[in-house]
């Protein structure tokens, strides 16, 4: 009867939430490579051999990671602290190498797709995390311990935790040799609005971002998440990002530069 009731708890929470007072304006053709849960939005055609991704928070499903590779032929950059998804990187990058299959549980086959051995080289792992500066702080583990992806601000209240160096966003391009990206992927479990702010404190030329704000009607840190969720998207669009995509059922958003869009 508990798990009925707080299904039906969840529902009506989610039913009640407030939408984000942001227009969002579908103002570039849009694609959704990877699968139905690891899988973003993003402007179709948009990418090049040539473009800088940096993709943060991987877990165990990289599945856009390496269709975005694998489509536009460019390098990725894949940004996690957290040693499951290091090895499960490292397992699908020997495994493309190699002709093999990878098991993936997010889709029908239950693995990979089969991608073309040079793909496996154009994925590059950096097992840091991001914040808004360069030290060492725990990462809490989260409730269920069949998931994988930890938390800097401990969103889901746990005790249990390990310690990773973590980066500024700057700083780390710094090291990679880029002063630009084309396409930025976070989904950090709570940590997006701190590393948010960096890129406009150090005014960081992107030119698209995705945005998974973790927090929601059923895992928040208080009854304002929707209050931080418009706040930063303000900010952003005062800096001059469109949103251009929502995801139906979650607060994922996909927003363009407006350098990049048609003139209006």
């Amino acid at each position: 009867m508990s798990s009925l009731l707080n299904a039906l708890r969840y529902r009506y929470i989610k039913w009640s939430e407030r939408a984000v007072n942001i227009k969002i304006e579908p103002l570039l053709s849009l694609e959704r490579p990877g699968t139905s849960y690891g899988g973003w939005i993003i402007p179709a055609g948009f990418l090049h051999q040539g473009s800088v991704v940096y993709l943060v928070g991987a877990g165990e499903d990289v599945s856009f990671d390496v269709a975005v590779a694998e489509q536009y032929k460019c390098a990725v950059q894949i940004v996690d602290p957290t040693p499951r998804s290091a090895a499960h990187v490292a397992a699908l990058k020997a495994n493309i190498s190699k002709g093999l299959p990878t098991p993936l549980a997010n889709i029908a086959t239950g693995k990979y797709p089969d991608y073309a051995p040079e793909t496996a080289q154009l994925l590059h792992f950096h097992p840091v995390g991001l914040w808004n500066a360069n030290e060492t702080l725990r990462f809490y583990e989260p409730a269920d311990p069949a998931h994988v992806s930890h938390s800097i601000i401990n969103l889901q209240k746990t005790d249990r935790f390990i310690e990773v160096p973590v980066r500024r966003l700057s700083d780390l391009m710094q090291e990679l040799g880029h002063n630009h990206i084309d396409l930025l992927k976070i989904d950090i479990e709570g940590a997006e609005y701190t590393v948010l702010q960096t890129v406009l404190e150090d005014a960081i030329p992107v030119k698209v971002i995705c945005i998974e704000f973790d927090e929601s009607a059923a895992n928040h840190i208080d009854r304002h998440y929707m209050d931080r969720i418009e706040g930063i998207l303000l900010k952003l669009r005062d800096a001059g990002y469109r949103i251009l995509a929502k995801e139906a059922t979650c607060h994922n958003y996909t927003l363009a530069h407006e350098s990049i869009l048609p003139t209006l």
